[in-house]
């Protein structure tokens, strides 16, 4: 189902449309109110789209006498809305149904893509940022704008990508589709704490942005996913099922419960690697000097993968100095199968850079890219992995 609403790129969905009919693809076409100012639907009709509806059709019946909305959410594998307008973005985020596309939308379990097209302060501004990252964690795929002249001739973020690149994100997504299916894969995310008195914590700067994307993604491939979370600042992505934790031996605990069920444990967390020696029961006085004896947490990660079996263990491994030379030597140390090499640079951004490194020795290198695109690759690698027979060394 290929869906248009109100902006000035909406010529770009005729050749969309033309590219997957050229694949063989069997295409529906909704114009939107607003779409309809820039497009008519007979465009489509004359460029072979097997039937094209606007808001005219929203209470019609189908020839089962089903309600329209629900006709075309049960008829169509995905739902590609391009370009996308800040309104729509809108409503879909709170939920709005007031027009044929937003009840189709609302009422469709398939998978939906976005491509969003605006002026850049639009795009850029934060309700319209919150609103497509609700979207996100709530499983919605985003084919993100490009730079270049926007409308009003200015340089900005906010271009409809290229019709071949749109369709080549979607294709590409049914070829990767449930790769994980029949996998159970544990999921951690976020920061741990030790507490030094009833109010007072040691912690880290840890978002869990990157463990709550794998989550997300793992669950789109096909997995059965369960994520352990600490202190996170992102909203929870939609999985099978969850374990909030505060401290590193909670964590560990839940893990270890869950490990001899999974088939992938990607350990995304940055649990803390020091705790008080001592909790005080009271709030601590402030004194001069304060002397804090400190000890070592359980390393989770070392621990549970001396136990495993078939499972596939990955890591993540943050350093400040001699990246990728410390990575493998965690790599090794802690038996797994795949480690992560990150910097404290990547901490709480939406980008960052990475190297993967498996025990087979296959080697990726990732600059300067989303942390949903370092998710996607990370899944890959590991289906890869499996399927190279790399388990277990």
């Amino acid at each position: 189902m290929l869906a248009v609403t109100g902006s000035v790129a909406a010529y770009k969905a005729c050749e969309i449309l033309r590219i997957f009919k050229k694949q063989g693809d069997s295409v529906r076409v909704i114009v939107s109110r607003g779409g309809e100012h820039f497009i008519t639907p007979l465009a489509f009709s004359s460029l072979g789209a097997a039937k094209v509806y606007t808001d005219a059709n929203e209470f019609d019946v189908d020839e089962k006498s089903v309600s329209m909305h629900l006709a075309l959410s049960r008829w169509a594998d995905c739902i590609l809305i391009a370009p996308a307008s800040a309104d729509f973005i809108s409503k879909m985020s709170c939920g709005i149904a007031d027009s044929l596309l937003l009840t189709t939308v609302l009422a469709s379990k398939m998978p939906i893509f976005i491509a969003p097209c605006m002026n850049e302060n639009m795009y850029l501004n934060k309700i319209t940022q919150e609103n497509i990252s609700l979207l996100t964690n709530l499983g919605v795929k985003i084919i993100e704008p490009e730079e270049g002249l926007l409308a009003d001739f200015k340089p900005g973020k906010g271009r409809l990508p290229e019709p071949e690149s749109i369709v080549k994100v979607v294709s590409k997504f049914f070829s990767e589709e449930k790769i994980f299916e029949g996998k159970r894969i544990l999921v951690t995310c976020g920061a741990t704490k030790e507490f030094i008195d009833p109010v007072r914590f040691i912690s880290n700067g840890s978002s869990g942005k990157m463990g709550a994307q794998i989550a997300r993604i793992a669950k789109e491939m096909g997995a059965n996913v369960h994520l352990v979370y600490g202190e996170i600042k992102v909203d929870l992505p939609v999985v099978d099922g969850y374990s909030k934790v505060v401290t590193t031996e909670d964590m560990f605990k839940e893990v270890k419960n869950h490990f001899n069920n999974i088939d992938v444990l990607i350990m995304a967390a940055a649990p803390a690697d020091f705790r008080p020696k001592q909790v005080q029961l009271k709030k601590l006085q402030k004194v001069e000097p304060l002397s804090l004896e400190l000890e070592e947490t359980i390393d989770i990660l070392k621990t549970v993968a001396r136990d495993k079996k078939e499972q596939i263990v990955v890591g993540f491994a943050l350093q400040t100095e001699d990246l990728e030379e410390n990575a493998i030597r965690k790599l090794n140390e802690k038996n797994m199968d795949i480690v992560v090499a990150n910097s404290e640079t990547n901490i709480g951004e939406d980008t960052g850079s990475v190297i993967f490194i498996a025990r087979d020795g296959n080697r990726k290198e990732l600059n300067n890219v989303s942390k949903d695109q370092i998710a996607k690759e990370l899944l890959l690698l590991i289906n890869d992995y499996l399927n190279r027979g790399g388990k277990n060394g």
